[in-house]
């Protein structure tokens, strides 16, 4: 495929309780940013590709892609705008799909995060009003667990759930980042006093505490990478993105999003880290800036790279996440409509033989296509 094609395709598609401190930072591992391509192909860091085009039709609909687990050989799907989880086989059939809108017993009014619980095997929802809906693997609904406050995003392991908590609501700055429930015993510990607010209203990317090898969390200007154990955290990386840091003299004021993006844009600054994936090798995660990032562990250094190429397709990659679970799993998600797009210019243009017989296969309407990849 000729480069012009690719880039044309790429830029359609980015379009589309009791307090505990922080562990000593004596521990943390410095990573330094090197800038360096801007390109670079899947075969460096990535392997076992696969294609993931879940099936569609009308109890499986997906607007959005915000979050995904990897479970018992099945994709658990959270699309927020429609307020639903859909379950497929790996290999894109549809399993179930949950959309208990309402106000009875079991239902949510919104819906804003999903996490699995792989001890119990079950699947949670966090919702408002706020609670915890728990549902089996098969998509039944088993029971709920209220919460005292409105948390957006959280993370489960063996014995804990980990909440993240938006800390600034009516001009006041809340007294920790994130609370701690011990499933057992029902003890709740609040972790991390925040920031200042230097842009309350204002994020970038999906979510900032993932589970994949570990229970990770990160917070908008801050440059650590934390992991939560029980009911204490710690800071494993501490990055330095040199010229790119997110100056200090403006973390004391307090932004309008536009303004904040603009002045992001105008110095390529990194204020926000999320969508971690933890591997043996490397960390991978997306910034407010294009691309996704590459850290690696042998060399503690950061590479951002913009454009992620597809050898066997001759494709570039858009839309970098972390799928949760423990395989080491990442997605590349290209809409319908894009494909779609490609379709039309495949025409003028040669294209190799498996692309052309995946855009057979694509057609308007249907739902993403995803190509997924064990990370090296």
């Amino acid at each position: 495929m000729k480069i012009r094609t690719a880039l044309f395709i790429f830029c359609i598609s980015l379009l589309s309780g009791a307090c505990r401190q922080v562990a000593t930072e004596s521990r943390v591992q410095p990573v330094s940013f090197e800038v360096g391509s801007s390109m670079i192909a899947d075969t460096f860091f990535l392997d076992s590709l696969s294609l993931f085009m879940p099936e569609t039709n009308e109890e499986a609909l997906i607007n959005n892609i915000d979050r995904v687990y990897e479970s018992n050989g099945r994709y658990f799907i959270l699309d927020k705008r429609m307020k639903q989880v859909l379950c497929y086989t790996l290999s894109g059939k549809h399993l179930f799909t949950i959309h208990a809108v309402g106000n009875g017993k079991g239902e949510y009014v919104d819906l804003f995060d999903i996490a699995i619980d792989e001890a119990e095997n079950k699947l949670l929802l966090l919702t408002y009003p706020s609670q915890i809906l728990y549902y089996d693997l098969e998509g039944t609904y088993l029971s709920s667990y209220p919460l005292d406050d409105t948390y957006q995003s959280f993370a489960v392991d063996k014995g804990f759930i980990y909440l993240r908590n938006d800390t600034y609501a009516n001009g006041v700055v809340s007294d920790y980042s994130l609370i701690v429930i011990n499933k057992e015993t029902g003890k709740q510990t609040s972790l991390l006093e925040p920031l200042y607010e230097t842009a309350p209203f204002c994020s970038s990317g999906n979510y900032q505490i993932t589970n994949t090898a570990s229970v990770l969390f990160t917070r908008k200007f801050d440059n650590h990478i934390y992991r939560i154990t029980g009911e204490s955290i710690e800071p494993l990386y501490m990055v330095d993105w040199k010229d790119k840091a997110f100056p200090e003299s403006d973390k004391q004021r307090q932004f309008q999003c536009n303004d904040l993006n603009q002045l992001c844009y105008q110095g390529k600054y990194v204020y926000t880290m999320t969508d971690l994936c933890d591997t043996p090798s490397y960390l991978l995660f997306r910034t407010n800036q294009p691309g996704m990032c590459l850290l690696s562990k042998a060399t503690s250094t950061v590479n951002n790279y913009q454009v992620i190429i597809n050898t066997d397709y001759q494709l570039p990659l858009p839309n970098y996440m972390s799928v949760e679970g423990k395989q080491s799993r990442i997605f590349f998600i290209y809409s319908s409509e894009v494909l779609c797009e490609q379709k039309k210019l495949s025409a003028e243009e040669d294209i190799n033989e498996k692309m052309s017989s995946l855009l057979g296969q694509i057609k308007e309407g249907d739902n993403p296509v995803i190509f997924t990849y064990h990370v090296k």
